[in-house]
């Protein structure tokens, strides 16, 4: 009986300790919220994608303009403060690539541009294969798709669209012809794209209707109408027409076979067919930000090393025989998470995403530039904008 009387008592006093620390930690003793500024923690989960062990987290974008309106934060966006914290900086810049930051923007207008460049901007590319001979042991459909996904290096903008009622003139197609044979005897034949020559006069090749009734003092009709030679122009007295690469293997030839044909090309957008894409690839992921939650030093800092594939971390010397791990290049992280995935880690490296903070790379088919590229991509989306508002007003 005395012991459950004791146990009775422990049991009371605990009860009442427990009150008291309650009745101390009441909710009007903690410290009012600042206004116009976000607690630190909510500000971490509005600007970057913490990536745990698992997933990733806030992934979602806040774009109501009355989130935090009770702590006195206007979430709204507004023109003067996108136009001052938005920024384009340049990381790398080779003749068919371009690698740039696109800072302060929405994953919406990021992932716009990306579209765009992908399925909006035009190039010429070759549509319609006029096929006098193929003995090869190539389809002439596949013939003609390989041929159409051949990069063409000339600037779409000096040509027009070409509609199902137009004919083929030197504003709207170029015309190219193919004719490669392999003797008989001889090894097999390689045809390289750089076996497509450039006619500026237009075709060759004369209609089937025109050959028979075709007087003989008449000009044969062909299957375009040059009114002119395309080469007179300024854009191509200097700089012939031609594909981007010439090592690109159109077919193999055996021996006794052969391939004679003309191509057509015009111009098209890659929505309507990939090959008029003039990018090869355009993509965008956001900013790694790697941080340490406390110094990782000695064994374990050598450790972290060990633990990345693509060498985030680096060490360095703090003296006294002591070494201590840094995140070196934070860029190159591509959030595999190996450097969590053990058990404890997590509390010692923090991987996020900046979540309007953009690495945006270009790689171009090389019929423009790829800065030419993101150049006309605004101006497409600018287009689009004028529209809208003149729609709506």
């Amino acid at each position: 009986m005395g012991t459950a009387t004791e146990s009775e008592s422990m049991d009371s006093e605990s009860t009442s300790t427990q009150e008291e620390t309650f009745t101390k930690v009441s909710v009007w003793d903690l410290p009012d919220l600042p206004k116009g500024k976000l607690p630190p923690h909510i500000e971490l989960q509005r600007t970057r994608v913490l990536c745990g062990s698992l997933a990733p987290t806030n992934t979602e974008n806040i774009n109501y303009s009355g989130a935090y309106a009770a702590m006195g934060v206007d979430n709204s966006v507004r023109f003067e403060q996108f136009r001052n914290n938005f920024k384009v900086e340049i990381v790398r810049l080779e003749e068919d690539e371009l690698e740039f930051d696109m800072i302060g923007i929405d994953p919406s207008l990021a992932n716009a541009f990306r579209r765009i460049l992908i399925a909006e901007l035009p190039t010429m590319a070759i549509e319609k294969v006029l096929i006098a001979n193929n003995t090869s042991i190539i389809q002439d459909e596949v013939l003609a798709h390989r041929l159409g996904l051949i990069p063409i290096e000339v600037d779409p903008r000096l040509f027009d669209y070409m509609s199902e009622n137009d004919v083929p003139n030197e504003k709207n197609t170029i015309v190219f012809k193919l004719h490669a044979r392999c003797t008989k005897g001889s090894d097999r034949l390689r045809v390289m794209s750089s076996e497509l020559k450039w006619l500026p006069n237009g075709s060759e090749l004369i209609l089937g209707t025109e050959s028979s009734t075709s007087s003989s003092s008449a000009k044969p009709k062909t299957y375009t109408s040059f009114s002119c030679s395309q080469d007179t122009r300024p854009e191509f007295s200097n700089d012939p027409i031609a594909p981007k690469d010439a090592d690109i293997i159109v077919a193999k030839l055996g021996p006794g076979q052969e391939i004679e044909l003309e191509a057509h090309a015009v111009k098209g957008m890659g929505k309507t067919h990939a090959k008029w894409s003039p990018v090869a690839t355009a993509w965008y992921r956001m900013l790694p930000e790697v941080v340490l939650l406390r110094d990782i030093e000695d064994d374990e800092a050598e450790a972290l090393v060990k633990k990345c594939p693509v060498k985030v971390f680096d060490i360095e010397d703090i003296g006294k025989g002591k070494k201590r791990a840094t995140v070196a290049r934070p860029r190159v992280c591509t959030l595999c998470r190996e450097c969590i995935r053990e058990e404890g880690w997590d509390k010692n490296v923090a991987l996020r995403r900046v979540n309007d903070h953009f690495i945006f790379a270009i790689e171009s088919t090389g019929a423009l530039p790829p800065e030419v590229l993101f150049t006309e991509a605004v101006k497409i989306l600018e287009e689009k904008c004028e529209r809208v508002i003149t729609e709506l007003s």
